[in-house]
Formats: structure tokens, C-alpha cells, sequence
């Protein structure tokens, strides 16, 4: 929290700084170029009103807008959909919640800057940024010297000149210290000639303002522009280009309720485990995907080090974590790579500059030598004689080098001049590369301990070190008596027990992740993440499998994530295992990633199929039941349909869809009913569930869905086959309303949000079938469809 009488100080100061700015700008008759500073902070009388901290909230929020509208793929985004810049930044900045947010981490840095001891602007300085100074330095006081010594002797025209190229020097100067250490400067950059951005400790964000700025600003102009996209209608299959479908980029993400929260945890500076679950198929393992891609992280940082080990079908706790130990060490040494630049390659390198320099050289003495016209022993004697007559008379004297020259002799000296300019210019650069790799070797030392480190873990992990050593003698004894003995050494690298191994892999750990951090390598935690844990099919194994894996976490600097269904949970529930009590225990926190809402499944495929009418999208979400696997599955069937027919409509697709479904869930259901006790009743409900692969029409399936279901009020709904009687009637009645709701009929005004009711049947037909039976018969009837027949 800021003082009150600390920030009326910044505000006056504030105030005076602006009558400066107003009054410099009204005296000279010049236009900046550009805008100088954003609108908020010359918005004084509004600062003034709403007070210091929301003015400072505000005045963040519209910089880091400023900059992500500067990104080249925003601004490919806005061209698309034919969205100003400036209708998308009015619109964040009135957003209550995005204010908000940016006030939040403006508090938070707040308090972790009150609680820690404020650096100094010098607290960071490096030798490579002392070695800028100096040359920065050097080129002022050198310059600034020659022109004392030679001022008096120079022209009005040279004086000129001369001043003309002090301030070039001036701010080339500048320019170093602003590009190598811009905290000196009270502005962190320029963006723009004119333009003038904030420093960082007036916006009150600090180390936050990437994290900020990747999870708020840039997801909301995203979000703007999608909810301000072109949208197409019509009946027929067209679509422009396929963009993405096999691949995951920034801007293909899109921004779930889960998606944002696993961007706030990985923003995190917490060492927690969290849990992903989720249906199979919502996009767990897309998520761990994305995660090691950096979709998550802000962009131009490198992506996060992430380690990925999917979980074993058959489990050993102390062979696992091996496992993951091994994973993690060649991961750490592919990231690494070879530390240690080849030392040939830098040799040649150096002798191929020293060779260029002496043919420069030498170039430049044998010009001379041909514009002075003489021999070589004349033209050195006369050069010799011109520099003892300057350096004697030295400073008045340094005109007697050129005066009484003829123009000739002056392009020799030139020439000649230019030699020890690039000596100078060559020492420097080699001072200052020197002085500036320092920190490189530094860096290098640490990343070859770290990589020796590493190949050491990973032999200990696969190999058994054995090591055997022997002499043996015989002495002959009269009467062919022997003596003998035999010395016999052996050392072996006994078996780590397992919690052996999990202290070996936590150390190891959190020292990479350490160490990675520290070498610049990676600027976010070591993630590590357990894919599919429901392959494990036996309950018992999975609940040890997730006891036994408590002990690897809590490492410092490591993030875990482990992935699990709901299904598998469900079904080792019901099995008498309390796995999600495991599971409480176990993590920190737990992050559900749910289906796609109905606007979510048709962005997705929007991004995807460039100019895709919206009732095809409507259709996919529907079928596929806004899971984002099965709704990938569609879309890759409707683009093979495009290919082979030539504009399919709603219709024909949503009739290929419904004839797919029927053949496979007839398969299925069939299946089910062979695994349950043979009976009468069984044998004809297989019969009929059988028919309905050759039923096409909506109201056939519909009389089925009336022939096979069971009245509610009459039956056991725990019995198998009562339940089975429900799965094949929802499923008739679900694909009776596919194809009475999508005809080529459906336009715009009916493509409302009770269309999601048609998915939340789909996604409630495996484990609810009569919850999903009776979410089908309500939609129906709002939609004006019969209902008697479903009855």
C-alpha cells in the first residue's frame, strides 16, 4: 500500500514534470513523432480524482496493452477479422475485472517489495555491463579530450563538424548504456523516437509484468477479437483454408476456465503437485503438451523444462522413480547440450582476423605508398619526419602534418590514418569482448559441472559399478609339499533401496532445477509430469502407485503435474478403493478440465477451418458432446467429406455422422450385452440393438427409443439390463434429434444455446442414461419435436 503522503509527493513532482513537457512543447515548433507517452499518464486531473493507485493500476494496464498490440501475430489477428487496435484497447481498459486483476499484482509486488530489501539500480551490474560503461565512457572523455587539444587549431567549418560529432558520440553512448543497462536511465527504453514509456517502478509491477501480461492482457485482446470475429452461416460445406489441426499454437489455445487456471499456477512460485483430471479425452495430455511447447509462459522467454514420463501399466514403485530419475537426466543434458565451445573452431577464428587485419594493412600502406608517388625508404622517412614535426610541437603543432600537403599527399594520409584507428578500434573490441565474457565462461564452468553431475546420476542409474582385483602365489615345499594363498579383492555398488532412490531423485532435482535457473537455461520451474495414470488397471496398484509418488514431490523449484480420468477414479471407487481421498492427500491442488461449451467447440473448429459455416460447428459439438478429442475426430471427418464430395450439406453431414455413430455404438452396445448373463429378454434387446445400424430415418430411431425403453416406474434402474434397455434408447433418441435439428433448414436464429442440451446427452449417456434420457425429451420439446414417441 502506498502512503498517502508519498503519493501526493509523486504527484506534484508528477505535475511539474508535465508543465515542462507542455511548455517545452509549446515553445518549439515541432510535431513528435509518434505518440509521447500513454494517454493515462498525462491524464493528470483524472489522476488527481480517482486517486494514486487506481491512476497507477490504469497506467500499467494501458502500457502492457500498448505492447501486446505490437505483437505481430495481435496484429495479424486484428487484420483478420477486421478489428481496430484502438476499439480493441478501449475495450480492456474498461473492463472492471481487468483493472482489477492488475490492482491485485500491483498489491502483491507490493507486499513482497515491502517484506524483501529494495535492490539497487547498481545491485545487478555484471562485469559485461561494466565493461559498456567504460566503453561508453571512453568514447565521451576521448572524444571530448581530442577536441580540447585541437580546438584551437581547428576551422570554423571543422569546429562545426567537431560538434556535429560529439553529439553523434553522445548519443551513441547513450544508446550502449540504454541497450546493456537501462535501469541507469529513468525510462526503461524508447520504444519509438519521441515515444516515452514509463519506468518500471511507476507502474508497480516489477518482476510481475510478464506474468501479468501473458495472463491477462494478451488472453483478454484475444478474447475481444474472438468475440468480435466474422461469422458465416449457410448450409453447405465450405470452408477456406485448414489452419492448426495438428498442432497447438498461442493463438489456437483456446481459454478455458481450466486453460487459465493452470496459466496461474504455472505463474506461480509455489513447489506444489497439482492434479489434471478430467474425462478421457477433455485434453490432459494436450495440456501437459502445451506446457512444454511454452504456450503458458510469456512470450520470448524460454520454454518451461519440462519432463514427461507416462505412468507404467505394470507398476514398481522404486523401478519408477528410476525411471523418472533417468528421464530427467537426459532431458537435463539435451538441454544442456555441450557446454564447452570447440576450442579448434575459435582458433581458426582468431587467425582468420589477424589475417584480415595485417591484409588491411598492408592494403592500406601500399595505397599510400602509390599516392605519395616515391620509393619505400623515401616515403617512410617522409612519414617519420611529419609525425616528429607534429608530436614536437604538440598540440599547436598538429597541423604541420597536412599543412603545405599537396591533395595527393592529404589521400595518403587519410589512408594512413585509417590504420591506427582500426588498431584501436580492434584493442577495444577485444578488451571489451573479454571483459564481457565473463560472465559466458562463468556461465559455461557452472553448465559443465552440471552436465558432469548429470552423466554421473545417470551411470549410477544404469549400470552396477564392479570392480575386481586378485593375486594369488603357490611356494614348492620339499617332499612336493605346496603352500599357497590367495589375496582376493571386490567392490561392488550395492542396490539403492527405494528411499535411497527417492532422496537420490529429489536431490538431483532440486540442484537441476537450481542450477538451471541460475545459468539462465530455463526461467521457470522443472516441471515434471506423469501422463495416464488409468492405464494402471488394477485399483490396488493405482492407490500405491499414488501413495508411493507423495514422496517424490515437494522438491524446491520443481512443479509436478500427474493426469488422471474421471472415468478410472470412478471405477476404482466403485471398486471400494478411495483413490480421490489418495488423491487429496496427495496434491496441492486438482484442476478439472471440463467439455467445451457450445461457444468453445465452435472458436476451436473456427481456428481451425478458416470461414467454416457455424451450424457445421454447432454439429460437431453436438456429436462429439463438446469432447475435445472426439470433436477433433469430426472435424477431420467433415474436411475428408469436403474432399470426396463436392459441398456436402448440413444434412449429408450430420446423416454421415449419425450412420458412423450407429455402426460403432451398435458394436458396442452388443458387446455389452454379451458379457451379461444370457437370458431371454437379453437375446431380443441384442436383436433389436442390432437392427439400428441399418436405420437411417429419424423416425425409426425415434419407434426404437419408444420399443426399448423402460418405464422408470416399473423397473430396478440398478439392473444391467434395464440400464442397457436406457443406453440404446437414449442413444436412438439422440440420433433421431441429430438428424431432425441439423437439416439444411437451420439458420441463424435457431442456432441458440439450447443446442448444448443435445451435448450434454451425449456426455451423460455413458455413466446417466436416464438423467441423459430425460435431458434429450425436455430439449425436444422446447425445440417443438414429438415427444410422444420417446414417452
Amino acid at each position: 500500500m502506498v502512503h498517502p503522503d508519498h503519493a501526493s509527493r509523486k504527484f506534484r513532482w508528477l505535475a511539474r514534470l508535465r508543465d515542462e513537457i507542455i511548455g517545452f512543447l509549446e515553445n518549439v515548433d515541432v510535431e513528435p513523432v509518434g505518440e509521447l507517452a500513454p494517454s493515462v499518464l498525462l491524464d493528470w486531473d483524472s489522476a488527481m480524482a480517482e486517486g494514486f493507485e487506481l491512476w497507477t493500476a490504469r497506467l500499467a494496464l494501458e502500457v502492457m496493452l500498448d505492447e501486446s498490440l505490437a505483437r505481430e501475430d495481435i496484429k495479424a489477428a486484428l487484420r483478420a477479422e477486421a478489428i481496430r487496435a484502438e476499439d480493441a484497447k478501449r475495450a480492456v481498459m474498461s473492463s472492471e475485472t481487468a483493472l482489477a486483476r492488475v490492482r491485485m499484482a500491483q498489491d502483491e509486488y507490493a507486499r513482497r517489495a515491502d517484506s524483501a530489501q529494495r535492490p539497487s539500480r547498481l545491485s545487478d551490474l555484471t562485469p559485461a555491463k561494466i565493461g559498456w560503461l567504460f566503453v561508453a565512457g571512453v568514447l565521451c572523455l576521448g572524444y571530448v579530450a581530442v577536441l580540447a587539444y585541437c580546438g584551437p587549431q581547428l576551422t570554423v567549418g571543422l569546429s562545426a563538424m567537431s560538434l556535429v560529432g560529439l553529439a553523434g558520440v553522445a548519443l551513441f553512448s547513450g544508446s550502449i548504456v540504454q541497450r546493456h543497462v537501462p535501469k541507469l536511465l529513468p525510462f526503461n527504453n524508447l520504444r519509438e523516437i519521441g515515444r516515452m514509456v514509463p519506468h518500471e517502478d511507476l507502474i508497480g509491477l516489477g518482476s510481475r509484468w510478464q506474468a501479468v501480461q501473458t495472463e491477462l492482457v494478451i488472453p483478454e485482446i484475444r478474447e475481444f477479437i474472438r468475440r468480435n470475429r466474422v461469422l458465416v452461416y449457410g448450409g453447405r460445406l465450405i470452408f477456406q483454408e485448414i489452419h492448426g489441426l495438428y498442432g497447438e499454437a498461442e493463438s489456437d489455445i483456446v481459454q478455458t476456465a481450466g486453460t487459465r487456471r493452470l496459466a496461474r499456477v504455472l505463474s506461480r512460485a509455489d513447489s506444489v503437485a497439482v492434479a489434471l483430471a478430467g474425462h478421457r479425452g477433455v485434453g490432459k495430455t494436450t495440456a501437459i503438451r502445451s506446457i512444454a511447447r511454452g504456450l503458458h509462459t510469456s512470450p520470448g522467454s524460454p520454454a518451461p523444462f519440462v519432463v514427461v514420463a507416462s505412468a507404467p501399466a505394470n507398476y514398481e514403485a522404486r523401478d519408477f522413480v528410476l525411471h523418472l530419475h533417468a528421464l530427467l537426466c537426459r532431458a537435463v543434458l539435451d538441454r544442456v547440450g555441450s557446454p564447452r565451445p570447440e576450442k579448434g573452431g575459435r582458433l581458426r577464428a582468431a587467425a582468420l582476423r589477424i589475417v584480415l587485419g595485417l591484409v588491411f594493412i598492408f592494403a592500406c600502406a601500399d595505397t599510400a605508398l602509390l599516392l605519395w608517388n616515391t620509393d619505400v625508404p623515401r616515403f617512410g622517412a617522409d612519414i617519420a619526419g611529419l609525425i616528429r614535426r607534429s608530436v614536437a610541437g604538440f598540440p599547436n603543432g598538429v597541423d604541420r602534418l597536412w599543412a603545405g600537403q599537396p591533395p595527393v599527399h592529404l589521400v595518403a594520409l587519410a589512408v594512413l590514418a585509417l590504420i591506427p584507428l582500426v588498431v584501436i578500434g580492434w584493442l577495444l573490441v577485444s578488451i571489451t569482448s573479454a571483459i564481457a565474457g565473463i560472465p559466458r565462461r562463468r556461465r559455461l564452468r557452472g553448465l559443465a559441472v552440471l552436465q558432469r553431475q548429470t552423466r554421473k546420476q545417470l551411470d549410477q542409474i544404469r549400470f552396477l559399478q564392479t570392480y575386481t582385483t586378485g593375486w594369488s602365489g603357490k611356494l614348492s615345499m620339499p617332499l612336493k609339499g605346496e603352500a599357497g594363498r590367495t589375496w582376493s579383492t571386490q567392490r561392488a555398488e550395492q542396490q539403492l533401496t527405494h528411499p535411497e532412490v527417492v532422496d537420490k531423485f529429489r536431490e538431483f532435482a532440486a540442484f537441476a532445477s537450481r542450477r538451471l535457473q541460475e545459468e539462465g537455461v530455463s526461467e521457470h520451474h522443472l516441471i515434471i509430469a506423469i501422463d495416464e495414470l488409468d492405464k494402471i488397471g488394477e485399483p490396488e496398484k493405482a492407490y500405491q502407485f499414488i501413495n508411493d509418488i507423495k514422496a517424490i514431490f515437494d522438491v524446491p523449484g520443481c512443479l509436478f503435474f500427474v493426469s488422471v480420468s474421471d472415468d478410472a477414479v470412478l471405477n476404482f471407487e466403485q471398486r471400494g478403493l478411495a483413490v480421490r481421498d489418495a488423491f487429496d492427500s496427495a496434491f496441492s491442488e486438482m484442476i478439472r478440465l471440463e467439455h467445451f461449451t457450445m461457444d468453445e467447440s465452435r472458436l476451436w473448429i473456427a481456428l481451425r477451418l478458416i470461414g467454416l459455416p457455424e451450424q457445421f460447428g454447432c454439429l460437431c459439438h453436438c456429436v462429439s458432446g463438446g469432447l475435445p478429442r472426439d470433436l477433433k475426430r469430426y472435424t477431420i471427418e467433415m474436411i475428408d467429406m469436403a474432399a470426396a464430395v463436392y459441398r456436402p450439406s448440413l444434412a449429408q453431414v450430420a446423416r454421415a455422422f449419425v450412420a458412423r455413430e450407429l455402426q460403432s455404438k451398435a458394436h458396442a452396445l452388443a458387446g455389452v450385452a454379451s458379457a451379461l448373463p444370457p437370458t431371454a429378454e437379453l437375446a431380443e434387446l441384442t436383436g433389436l440393438i442390432l437392427q439400428i445400424r441399418q436405420m437411417r430415418e429419424p423416425a425409426e430411431l425415434a419407434q426404437f427409443a419408444t420399443r426399448v425403453h423402460a418405464d422408470e416406474a416399473e423397473v430396478d434402474l440398478a439392473d444391467p439390463v434395464t440400464r442397457l434397455r436406457s443406453q440404446a434408447a437414449c442413444f436412438a433418441l439422440f440420433c433421431a434429434t441429430v438428424l431432425e435439428v441439423f437439416t439444411d433448414e437451420l439458420d441463424e436464429p435457431e442456432l441458440t444455446a439450447d443446442l448444448h442440451m443435445i451435448a450434454v446427452t451425449r456426455q451423460r449417456m455413458a455413466f446417466y442414461p436416464h438423467l441423459a434420457m430425460q435431458t434429450i425429451v425436455d430439449f425436444r420439446q422446447r425445440f417443438g419435436l414429438d415427444t410422444e414417441s420417446a414417452g
